[in-house]
């Protein structure tokens, strides 16, 4: 019995200690994940983020010209929703190991489709789908390695990587209004009795606002204001109109919109609050 005993004590300390190998402890590198979405686009980074400490970082702990995790522990991460172009080439959509070739003046990053290996010891440059040159730039010291996004437009924004006092950028183009277009063709497809006011409508305002298929964005809005009469759908119409060069239509339509706006907001009891930038909207139709 006494045997018995000490065997299942030794089973039980090895499973304790199993289970205790087995814990998520803390990484001197902790994990990190950015994302942003550009147009319609999502980008997102997952990386560790390992801190300088005192340390000589490029041309020290990460010596130049040499191939880089671009960061620690497992390979950095880039994934992308949709084609874009990044430093102007294209890169289809996907997942992808950012590696880096840190220089003095200039840095070489590849894009590489082997994307579960550990630090550089899974590199094949045959599985590189992009590479591109950028400058190396000084910025203020950044204890933490960073991931960011800057100045993020509708059509593009700035990935920027900063760490101790060196930062570089890599640009990247979406181009939002084929995914748009796609989105739009998908939503008249699926267009229901319940909703067709409203996806009618924005259909037919991205065609305004973008100058585009102005024809269809007429037949669009006319569609939406047969399924429900609203304020808003008459003034994207006037937009319209005013941009197939049909000015009077434009103010009539404007007109329209503000007299539907003010019996809606006499039922609140409260002034209709566009109408200012309507009558503005008139002046420029004239």
């Amino acid at each position: 019995m006494k045997k018995i005993t000490l065997i299942g004590t030794f089973l039980l300390g090895a499973l304790c200690f199993n289970n205790a190998n087995a814990q998520d402890l803390p990484k001197p590198s902790s994990s990190a994940e950015v994302k942003q979405k550009i147009g319609l686009t999502d980008v997102t980074v997952v990386y560790s983020r390992p801190n300088v400490n005192d340390r000589e970082i490029f041309g020290g702990l990460v010596p130049y010209n040499e191939i880089w995790r671009t960061g620690a522990n497992l390979n950095t991460l880039i994934t992308f929703s949709d084609d874009v172009k990044v430093e102007g080439k294209e890169v289809k959509a996907g997942t992808y190991a950012m590696f880096t070739f840190p220089g003095e003046k200039e840095w070489k990053v590849v894009f590489n489709t082997t994307t579960d290996a550990w630090g550089t010891g899974g590199y094949d440059e045959t599985n590189d789908i992009f590479s591109a040159t950028v400058i190396a730039k000084e910025g203020c010291h950044q204890e933490t390695m960073e991931f960011s996004f800057e100045n993020v437009q509708i059509e593009n924004g700035i990935l920027q990587l900063a760490w101790n006092k060196t930062l570089i950028e890599l640009k990247i183009d979406v181009d939002v209004k084929a995914k748009a277009w796609k989105n739009i063709e998908t939503a008249i497809t699926e267009v229901t009795d319940k909703n067709k006011a409203s996806v009618y409508r924005n259909c037919a305002k991205y065609c305004a606002d973008n100058k585009m298929e102005l024809d269809k964005a007429l037949t669009w809005i006319n569609e939406s204001i047969k399924a429900q009469e609203y304020w808003f759908s008459y003034w994207v119409k006037a937009d319209i109109l005013h941009a197939k060069g049909d000015n009077k239509g434009a103010i009539a339509s404007a007109k329209k919109a503000i007299e539907l706006g003010e019996a809606g907001a006499k039922e609140s009891g409260k002034p209709f609050a566009y109408k200012t930038r309507l009558e503005e909207a008139i002046k420029n139709y004239k």
